[in-house]
């Protein structure tokens, strides 16, 4: 059988099936099942991760290439079945390489030019297979930066004694989620997976806020809150440009601060010893009023009597009243 691949360079943070890439790479899958052919790739990272996915969802037989630490077992685990065969390499540059000389046809569908595997292709003379390529396709704006056009009214007259989660777009996986399963929804959507009412939906299908480790001392996984009224939060749901996402979306929740001060959800405290519940004095967040919870946050039955969950706009209220019941309320002014 002779051996072939798949080749994309590294794919911006935010993408879906209506981009020129991903619809070549099902189209060429489409076209390697009809084949008697070995399927050379890897995992890991996104681009081989929906290269792999589409050739498993097309039965294709795959050798894998993986890079150290990751291990066949992970793998395996991640996307769930087994391989012909596979090789461990020790680095992204050596795997690259292997796949591309090792190969017996190339078939690129989006490169960079100058970028990693062009170089290896023009440094090897390899011969392409260029029928899929689209390598001139420029990605669009993901959309990830906008501005509000105000705040409703029915946002001003909320309750102040709410303590409230704001979600945002998501670069990448959701908590737990198999790398399988986040390709698929890249294959298959007409834009990003996981944009924020995306993952507001996933709160309240799972009725689970699932907690964040990041910059938390003894990398303790607490679940963030603000004490600020939603119609003063406005301030906070600007672009961070270090991060190339927004800090947070008008998509949250809000619970009754009683209920949560009974659950063991804290105000956080500035300038005392790093701990879970605690903050190096930086004025820098402290106009945020954060309350942490310690774990992930369950939204049992008497927490859902009395959430209220919000939504940028009116035309979402539809797609939340599918998975709740209870009151939502539109964050921006109509224009």
């Amino acid at each position: 059988m002779k051996y072939v691949s798949l080749l994309i360079s590294h794919l911006p943070k935010q993408i879906s099936g209506r981009d020129e890439p991903i619809k070549q790479l099902k189209t060429a899958v489409s076209f390697l099942q009809t084949q008697d052919v070995i399927l050379m790739t890897s995992a890991g990272q996104t681009h081989w991760d929906c290269i792999l996915t589409a050739a498993l969802n097309y039965n294709i037989p795959t050798h894998l290439v993986i890079v150290k630490p990751m291990t066949i077992s992970e793998v395996s685990e991640q996307f769930l079945c087994g391989f012909v065969k596979y090789d461990i390499v020790e680095s992204q540059e050596i795997r690259d390489k292997f796949i591309c000389v090792n190969s017996d046809f190339l078939y690129p569908l989006w490169l960079r030019s100058g970028g990693h595997l062009s170089q290896i292709i023009s440094e090897f003379s390899l011969q392409l297979d260029s029928r899929f390529d689209c390598s001139s396709y420029r990605f669009r704006n993901s959309g990830l930066k906008y501005l509000l056009s105000g705040v409703s009214d029915e946002i001003s007259i909320l309750p102040n004694n709410y303590l409230w989660h704001w979600t945002r777009s998501k670069h990448g996986m959701w908590p737990n989620e198999t790398r399988r399963n986040y390709c698929n929804d890249i294959l298959n959507s007409d834009s990003p997976p996981r944009d924020a009412i995306s993952t507001l939906k996933r709160i309240l299908i799972e009725r689970n806020i699932h907690a964040s480790k990041l910059h938390i001392a003894a990398n303790t996984p607490v679940t963030a809150f603000t004490a600020n009224h939603p119609y003063k939060s406005e301030l906070m749901f600007t672009w961070r440009k270090d991060c190339h996402q927004m800090n947070f979306e008008p998509y949250g929740i809000g619970i009754d601060i009683e209920y949560m001060i009974a659950k063991g959800t804290k105000k956080l405290e500035y300038g005392k010893y790093p701990n879970w519940d605690t903050m190096q004095a930086d004025n820098r967040w402290k106009n945020e009023n954060e309350w942490r919870y310690r774990g992930n946050f369950l939204l049992d039955n008497e927490c859902l009597k009395k959430m209220i969950v919000v939504v940028r706009k009116h035309q979402e209220v539809e797609q939340i009243q599918k998975v709740f019941n209870g009151k939502i309320v539109v964050y921006e002014k109509n224009q």
